[in-house]
């Protein structure tokens, strides 16, 4: 089983879960009573921006469409690297040759990206907010990862 398959199957648990539930007696009574608490305690999923102290990024805030540079040179990193960008812009990756494989090993969503192993570029727009860990598998086998910050566009 690839990297790729076990996610893809892990998030439509994940997905899943989350679709098929519903509102609970307390949650319904709280809402008939006029609470609101909810809306003021933020995305409702751990976002980890504190981390953002610990790492100096690259602050592309402002640009809807972002690169960043899968193994130049033939380093095994990401140009830049740390990144941070607006929610919904669109980060693409490019590499050098087929065989590369981009995935996240963290992130705050539930599983609304799970990555790229075909061609030599991949885009996504990060609708969530939070620290995501990227990881990538080079056509050689080697692997590295990377850190973006996705923070709300105001």
């Amino acid at each position: 089983m690839t990297r790729r398959t076990f996610l893809g199957a892990a998030c439509s648990a994940t997905v899943l879960s989350g679709c098929l539930g519903d509102e609970t007696d307390s949650d319904e009574q709280a809402k008939s009573e006029g609470d609101d608490s909810e809306a003021d305690d933020g995305p409702g999923y751990e976002t980890h921006l504190d981390d953002l102290e610990s790492y100096d990024p690259v602050d592309r805030t402002g640009e809807s469409e972002v690169e960043i540079v899968v193994a130049p040179g033939g380093d095994h990193r990401f140009d830049p690297d740390p990144v941070m960008v607006e929610e919904l812009a669109t980060v693409t990756w490019n590499w050098p040759e087929s065989g590369y494989e981009i995935y996240p090993l963290e992130s705050p969503d539930p599983c609304g990206w799970v990555g790229d192993d075909h061609g030599t570029g991949h885009s996504w727009e990060f609708p969530f907010v939070g620290k995501y860990e990227i990881g990538c598998t080079t056509s050689d086998g080697e692997e590295f990862s990377g850190v973006m910050f996705v923070v709300d566009a105001d």
